[in-house]
């Protein structure tokens, strides 16, 4: 551990975005691997996704290690702490509409429909319905319950560990 320059920081954390970025787009790849893991006792990827289960398991493992003194112990656990948090918020962003990307979406496009009349010299468009897209939400909503009972049952069943 060394104290780095506000450059590197931001450096590191746009690097880190990009890589948990990536991992969002790839997971219903990985849910494939966690799905083989999970029933037929296959070996989990240590970089597939972790359900709540496994988050606080590998919590568990870092604050009990032997091997790291108590400041990397506290550093190690606040690092996978900020890591889900930010997967977590980089997930919210996906323009699904039970997510916050999903409002943001409608908002920005009543935004451009308002604009675009604007520009063009016509009335104001009507508000966007965003209602009309509930059944893909609906289906959106089962896919994310879906998967988080397929990595809750795979934390228990098949866990991710830190010592193996």
């Amino acid at each position: 551990m060394e104290q780095q320059s506000v450059g590197q920081v931001i450096g590191y954390m746009g690097g880190l975005t990009a890589k948990v970025a990536g991992s969002i787009v790839n997971l219903p790849e990985k849910m494939v691997g966690v799905w083989h893991a999970a029933f037929s006792g296959e070996v989990r990827d240590p970089d597939g996704p972790v359900g709540m289960v496994g988050a606080g398991r590998l919590g568990g493992e870092i604050l009990a290690s032997d091997d790291l003194s108590d400041k990397e112990k506290i550093a190690t656990f606040v690092n996978l702490l900020a890591g889900f948090n930010l997967a977590i918020g980089l997930f919210n962003l996906i323009p699904l509409l039970p997510l916050d990307g999903g409002h943001i979406a409608g908002g920005l496009w009543e935004g451009l429909k308002r604009g675009f009349a604007m520009i063009m010299r016509r009335p104001k468009p009507k508000h966007v319905d965003v209602a009309k897209v509930l059944p893909l939400t609906y289906v959106a909503a089962l896919a994310m319950m879906i998967t988080a009972a397929l990595l809750v049952y795979a934390d228990l069943v098949n866990p991710l560990t830190l010592t193996n």
